[in-house]
């Protein structure tokens, strides 16, 4: 369900397009899309549930899984033990692939508090950063985008360590971004950042781009950016060249949607 923003309403105070006013409620909805997720995730993801609320204190948080299509790892019986484990889950699921942006969108459609934050679903950052943004949320930053640095490069693959540099490159000099790093998966925003990513179009991984250019061109938005780095035993997976020429063609509709 899309929203639309007063420009003169605090971040927790929305509208949506019938015209009905709310307020969010002080908390966090954490979205991870997985698609044909691998191994023991769901031990996983009850375990990582479980430290993040310790370490949130009383903070409430709300976890929504969007399904992003998976064709195996993912049945019946694998969401009864999540939502025996983890109180108030919300699982989103849709029968076709559609990305990974897509996934996010449908995720945060379902978000009821006044900040969100989406990772993927191992916690390749850790679980440390979720409160960092969060924090960085509560002082009053409107987007929060994980930014890794010159240690994160040195472990990728030639390959993809050359795809990353040039990804750079184009978002600091073609789209003039305020984050270099746009496609580190880990973004937080409260309720204007909220309604910019509902508004974006991209399905692929180049969502997290297009996201940071429609905001960056809200010079009233504060955006601000956490360091990460990937936590030990993280396996990086490598692109097909048929997915990279279908990014480049989401990159160029970027550029021209301005």
């Amino acid at each position: 369900m899309s929203i639309e923003l007063l420009q003169q309403a605090p971040p927790t105070t929305v509208v949506h397009t019938s015209g009905e006013m709310m307020t969010l409620s002080s908390g966090l909805d954490l979205i991870l899309p997985c698609w044909n997720p691998s191994g023991p995730w769901v031990e996983s993801l009850i375990r990582h549930y479980h430290e993040i609320t310790t370490l949130m204190g009383k903070v409430p948080v709300r976890l929504i899984l969007v399904n992003d299509g998976s064709v195996k790892n993912f049945t019946s019986q694998h969401v009864a033990w999540l939502e025996a484990a983890i109180p108030g889950i919300m699982i989103v699921s849709y029968s076709r692939n559609r990305g990974k942006g897509y996934a996010v969108r449908e995720g945060v459609k379902y978000a009821q508090y006044a900040f969100q934050v989406y990772t993927d679903l191992d916690f390749p950052f850790g679980i440390s950063v979720i409160k960092e943004a969060y924090d960085h949320l509560q002082q009053g930053t409107d987007i929060v985008a994980a930014e890794r640095g010159a240690a994160y490069l040195r472990k990728l693959p030639a390959k993809r360590r050359i795809i990353t540099k040039i990804s750079r490159l184009l978002n600091r000099v073609v789209l003039n971004l305020r984050v270099d790093d746009a496609q580190a998966g880990l973004k937080g925003f409260n309720a204007y950042g909220r309604s910019i990513l509902l508004k974006t179009r991209v399905n692929g991984f180049l969502y997290d781009s297009e996201f940071l250019y429609q905001a960056g061109k809200r010079s009233h938005l504060k955006i601000g950016t956490v360091d990460v780095v990937c936590r030990a035993g993280i396996q990086f997976s490598s692109f097909r060249t048929k997915l990279l020429l279908k990014e480049m063609v989401n990159y160029c509709r970027i550029i021209i949607s301005s």
